[in-house]
């Protein structure tokens, strides 16, 4: 079992859809902000210490971000179990394993490829922000300050690589569901948009369920970053099983 979930992993890993997405985040947080670049290659004075973190910031929360994230989590891998099933795959691989193991090697290929995509390319963004724009900062009057910024930034990549599981496993499940490869890519995509819909245009105070609110926590959660980290942790074990049931009984069908 522990050999198949291996190759799974470096399937969803090593595949041209995962560089895709990990270097399409990178691509649309620089895209997203080209305003602020101008605006600091033109500043005729150091910037503030911290402007390359608050810059990485900005972006995240930008509707070119928005846009982006659920179809960047959900292109390395979230339509391999279609593809496997309706390509014949499937019934010359799993008399070699069990079907067991093969769901648990997608679902965990799935989630680390969600995952890993989105907060490998903010940590890349955040390293090229580094090279631009820190020689044009001023100096850090507070040390202090060089620790919050990284307690800062582990907390953003702890919060893209969970919203980026749970959407990349709202995909497989919904892929499963339909038996539609397009779904797959696109169900991300319409959930997260009908549940921004839902909170701006009708329930404002429905904030739990905000998907912007999990990329950056507002003041409402009451144990901040870690609530909203242990909520996303639960959808994404709710729509992991939801596919390990839909897929098993696709699987007995064969």
């Amino acid at each position: 079992m522990l050999r198949v979930i291996y190759s799974s992993i470096r399937q969803a890993l090593g595949g041209r859809g995962f560089l895709l997405s990990l270097g399409g985040t990178a691509a649309v947080i620089f895209l997203s902000s080209i305003k602020a670049i101008v605006t600091a290659f033109r500043s005729e004075t150091l910037l503030a210490f911290g402007y390359h973190h608050d810059f990485i910031a900005s972006a995240l929360g930008s509707d070119g971000m928005t846009l982006a994230l659920p179809l960047l989590a959900a292109l390395p891998f979230t339509a391999a179990f279609l593809d496997d099933l309706k390509s014949g795959f499937l019934k010359e691989y799993l008399p070699r394993t069990t079907p067991t193991g093969y769901l648990l090697g997608r679902i965990t290929g799935c989630l680390l490829s969600g995952a890993l995509a989105l907060c490998l390319g903010v940590f890349l963004a955040y390293g090229v922000a580094v090279l631009l724009f820190l020689p044009m900062e001023r100096a850090p009057t507070d040390p202090a300050l060089i620790g919050k910024l990284i307690r800062e930034l582990r907390q953003t990549l702890e919060l893209m690589a969970c919203s980026g599981a749970l959407w990349s496993a709202v995909g497989l499940l919904l892929g499963t569901v339909t038996g539609s490869k397009y779904m797959a890519y696109a169900s991300p995509f319409v959930l997260y948009y009908v549940l921004i819909i839902l909170h701006e245009r009708y329930l404002p105070d429905l904030f739990i369920l905000y998907p912007k609110e999990w990329i950056a926590p507002s003041a409402h959660w009451q144990f901040g970053a870690t609530g909203v980290l242990l909520l996303v942790c639960e959808l994404t074990v709710l729509a992991s099983l939801g596919f390990f049931v839909a897929a098993g009984r696709r699987l007995r069908q064969l």
